[in-house]
This record gives structure tokens, sequence and C-alpha cells, in this order.
């Protein structure tokens, strides 16, 4: 029973991430929907790109081997690694990405909190990420993921009993999720195949800093 009531409260966090998103307006600061460095191969929606190739909510991003590349969308930014796909996902009444799925590979991401919560989906788990600093990597086993800073929520894709993990950090707390799909686990994990440099070159490319309390070791 207390495992019910707080699978009921957590999942009020996704409904709200979702909801919260649909509403928001497009923030007066916006950096537009560019792509800001691209190394090796990189194709949006199946089609080489360029570094004047737009990128927007709904497109399919996806990285060669020994690629990667660093786009923004609005005040977010995302670094993808190589060998890695990754699908934005959008409302049509407000067409800001409210949802990501990383298909395979590796996401860097900072994320404003101007456009409310956002859900992110891996193999065997969905996270809801507000405000937040994060480092996804899918491989074939595993998902790694690392909220860096701020508030994220995982909650496996249990079909047997859903596992939930709350998370608020000021500096990197990291889980693995094993791909066991009828019941997959969430473990405790190390920070590993990210950098905070990397953290504070992204978040300057829109004009921010990571959060104060954020205090690299």
């Amino acid at each position: 029973m207390q495992y019910d009531k707080l699978q009921m409260q957590r999942r009020q966090f996704l409904t709200l991430s979702v909801s919260a998103t649909l509403l928001g307006m497009i923030s007066p600061l916006c950096y537009g929907n560019i792509i800001h460095e691209m190394q090796g191969q990189v194709w949006v929606n199946s089609i080489p790109a360029t570094l004047e190739t737009p990128i927007k909510p709904g497109d399919t991003v996806k990285t060669g081997a020994n690629s990667q590349m660093t786009f923004i969308i609005g005040d977010d930014v995302y670094q993808l690694g190589a060998r890695s796909t990754l699908r934005l996902r959008y409302n049509l009444e407000n067409p800001i990405v409210n949802a990501l799925r990383l298909v395979s590979g590796t996401l860097l991401g900072v994320f404003s909190k101007a456009h409310g919560n956002r859900i992110l989906q891996g193999p065997t788990a969905t996270i809801g990420i507000r405000g937040t600093g994060l480092f996804l990597e899918v491989t074939s086993i595993e998902t790694y993921f690392c909220t860096c800073y701020g508030q994220t929520e995982i909650i496996t894709n249990s079909h047997i009993k859903r596992q939930l993990q709350p998370v608020i950090t000021n500096y990197h707390t990291a889980y693995s999720i094993n791909h066991d799909i009828d019941n997959p686990h969430i473990f405790s994990d190390i920070m590993k195949h990210h950098t905070d440099e990397e953290l504070y070159h992204l978040e300057s490319l829109v004009g921010r800093q990571p959060p104060a309390n954020f205090i690299s070791r």
C-alpha cells in the first residue's frame, strides 16, 4: 500500500511534466534551432546535415562512427556522441520539444526551466527532467543516467513492479538501468563519460552557467 501511494504521487510528476510544457510559452530569450558544432557524419531525418541544417521538434538526429555534434533548440543545448540516435517529440498545439527518446549512443544536455518539464525516454525507463544538466548513455545491455544537477525522476517501465527513483542533486548523481524488458532495475553508479567542463561549455552557448551550488571536485 505504501508503495502504491508513492507510485501515485510520483506518477503525477510525469503528468504535470507534459501538461506544463504544453501550456508553457517560448521564452523571450531564444537562441534558435541551430547546429553549433559538428564533426564527422550527421543526419537529420536521414538526410546528411551541414552547419546550416535547422533542427526542430519532431526531427530525428543521428551521428555516425567517430562523429559528434552540438545543437541548440530554443535555449536547450544537446550534445550527441558517436553512433547516437535521438528523436525529438512535441505537441502540435505548442511545437517545442517536450519529450526525447535516445535510441542509442550518448546525450549530454542542459535544459532551461523556462519551458517547464520534459520527458526523457530510454529502452526500459522514463525520466522526468526539470531545469537540469544530464548525461544519458544507451548501450545494448543497459542505460546509464547521470543527473549532473537539478531534479529528475526515474521510473522503470516494468510489467511486474515499477521502481521509482527521485533525484535532487547539486553534483552528479548517477544510476544504471538494466534492459530486462519485463522487470528492469535501477542501480547506483558513478559519474563517467562526461565532464564538468563540457557542462560549463554547453551552458555558455545559451548565456548561462551551471547553478552556483554546482562545484567542480
